[in-house]
């Protein structure tokens, strides 16, 4: 807690990112007055589900040469906004006109309210920050080596002018695949799997950038780089891109129209969408020359949020062929304001089609139940209990949804690690794959004395079956990670008060029996009391993870 307001006096305060009780407890008693957060304005996604019809504006009226509609690869992007400015509108509802209004550093939030409110919206200074090569330096020193080298990759060679020269495309596939798009590790490991499944099946994975490559594959999966099958097309698509951005023009004046619409474009959300004008149509014609190349007879997506994976699946569908969607992790929350592009819709089990459906309204008839296989490994590690000396706490890039993560290692970090120390275990800091060892070591040396640092250890590699099998029990906010713990019979509590998405994760993992919910730190000194009556309690493993006969998967995929 630092800053030019820390003393001065206010009669209320209102988080508008997220934090922990810790840091709230503390903010109310320094202040002496009601400290609450934005999220409180939540009312059962009333403001999400606005958000979808807002997001249905601009559908089919943003189309390129070959039918690609723009909006609806790019409109995903704006959705977060356009959910806070709902929240920020009922916030102001709450503030009198003669109320001093301050907000702690300038940024969207900010601007929007000054939008809502008038220019009675007064902002403190920003930090010093540096700037031009510093920036970045400091930038790259908080994300692992190999994210750093992706983002510097998207930011100076985006549409593969340069790299497209590195390699030579591959050999074109004898026999029909199935294109599995990627960015990212989990959504490859996704596709492997989903691969390994259908071994007579053939499959060609086409890496957008080096974070989706696997350096290990299943026999029946052939694998590429997006970049090779790039070509020179600059003085077309300067032609085109100038169509597409006059068009662009004039559907954002139609959408300003809508108050919401317009406070995000004054506040330049929209400027995000200026990148994937400049770049997403070399991306397109990478994909066209993939299909144009390749036996494609179905595409397999299991991300398209991602504008630059969504690309070939609506390219797909402009052709006939066949398209299936799945999500890399348990749930996806964007479902609830993204239309569903796909034929079909993968769900793992029972639970993620109730989520589909009752939260999401996507079609019933869309969804089909099938998860891949597990693998021998997976299976004879789930049933072994063996000794277990691990408390594993699944950290997440909290930052990427408005959290703080010091705010979350402080309500979770040392009662943990006081417990895991009294029972003479290890805990084990599993990061996810964009948290970076360097910067959350830190945050652990400013909350741990240096005897619990000393059982502290991080793990920043892929999840594995082994660390599972000797893991006692897990903790986290929300993570996807509940459904490996549950399948290796691993109890995992999951920290409700932290949550950090406002999609219903937490509550639907409960709904299903999943995961243990805790809704305040004082619920850790409860903990060995859980463990010992889960003892005897055994998942039904179908209504999260409910496997596909190779058959059923194949008639899916190429009917």
């Amino acid at each position: 807690m630092a800053g030019p307001w820390t003393d001065s006096k206010w009669d209320r305060i209102v988080d508008l990112g997220r934090g922990g009780i810790s840091a709230y407890e503390e903010a109310t008693s320094h202040f002496g007055c009601p400290v609450g957060s934005l999220d409180e304005f939540r009312r059962d996604y009333q403001e999400i589900r606005r958000a979808r019809e807002l997001l249905a504006l601009g559908k089919n009226k943003l189309r390129d040469c070959v039918g690609l509609d723009w909006w609806a690869l790019l409109a995903i992007l704006v959705h977060q906004q356009i959910e806070a400015t709902i929240l920020l509108e009922d916030l102001a509802k709450t503030i009198a006109k003669d109320d001093e209004v301050w907000i702690s550093a300038p940024g969207f939030h900010s601007q929007a309210l000054r939008e809502i409110l008038g220019n009675e919206v007064r902002v403190f200074a920003a930090r010093h920050r540096p700037k031009g090569a510093l920036h970045y330096l400091e930038t790259f020193r908080r994300l692992p080596f190999r994210q750093s080298i992706d983002i510097f990759w998207d930011k100076t060679d985006a549409s593969y002018d340069f790299r497209r020269r590195l390699g030579r495309r591959p050999r074109a596939q004898r026999n029909d695949v199935v294109l599995l798009p990627t960015a990212y590790v989990n959504v490859s490991r996704t596709d492997a799997a989903y691969a390994r499944s259908v071994p007579d099946l053939n499959f060609l994975l086409v890496a957008t950038r080096r974070s989706g490559w696997l350096s290990h594959l299943p026999e029946n999966v052939a694998a590429a780089w997006l970049s090779s099958y790039a070509t020179d097309r600059s003085s077309e698509r300067k032609a085109e891109r100038k169509s597409l951005l006059l068009s662009w023009d004039g559907l954002r004046k139609e959408l300003e129209d809508v108050p919401e619409f317009k406070i995000i474009s004054r506040c330049d959300s929209f400027g995000v969408f200026q990148y994937y004008f400049a770049h997403g149509l070399g991306i397109r014609d990478a994909w066209l020359n993939v299909l144009d190349s390749e036996p494609v007879k179905a595409v397999l997506c299991a991300d398209d949020s991602n504008p630059f994976t969504h690309i070939p699946v609506l390219l797909a569908r402009e052709r006939r062929i066949r398209t299936i969607s799945c999500h890399h992790g348990a749930l996806d929350g964007r479902c609830m304001v993204k239309e569903c592009q796909a034929d079909v819709v993968l769900a793992k089990g029972r639970m993620e089609r109730d989520y589909l459906t009752r939260l999401c309204g996507v079609p019933p008839e869309k969804i089909v139940v099938g998860a891949p296989s597990l693998t021998v490994t997976e299976r004879e590690r789930s049933r072994t209990p063996g000794d277990r000396p691990f408390v594993v706490f699944f950290s997440e890039p909290y930052e990427a949804t408005g959290g703080r993560a010091t705010a979350v290692y402080a309500d979770v970090l040392r009662p943990i690690a006081e417990l895991a120390a009294r029972e003479g275990r290890e805990l084990i800091v599993k990061l996810h794959p964009s948290e970076s060892v360097t910067e959350r070591s830190r945050i652990v040396e400013r909350l741990l004395s240096t005897d619990l640092r000393k059982i502290v250890r991080f793990v920043d590699e892929p999840l594995s079956p082994a660390l599972l099998d000797k893991t006692w029990f897990g903790i986290t906010v929300l993570s996807t990670v509940v459904v490996d713990c549950a399948l290796h019979q691993v109890p995992c509590f999951l920290c409700k008060w932290l949550e950090s998405s406002p999609y219903g994760y937490v509550d639907q993992f409960v709904r299903f029996g999943l995961g243990i919910p805790l809704i305040h730190p004082d619920g850790f000194s409860r903990i060995l009391g859980h463990l010992r009556a889960l003892e005897s309690t055994t998942h039904e493993s179908e209504d999260f993870w409910e496997e596909a006969s190779a058959g059923l998967l194949k008639e899916i995929l190429c009917p």
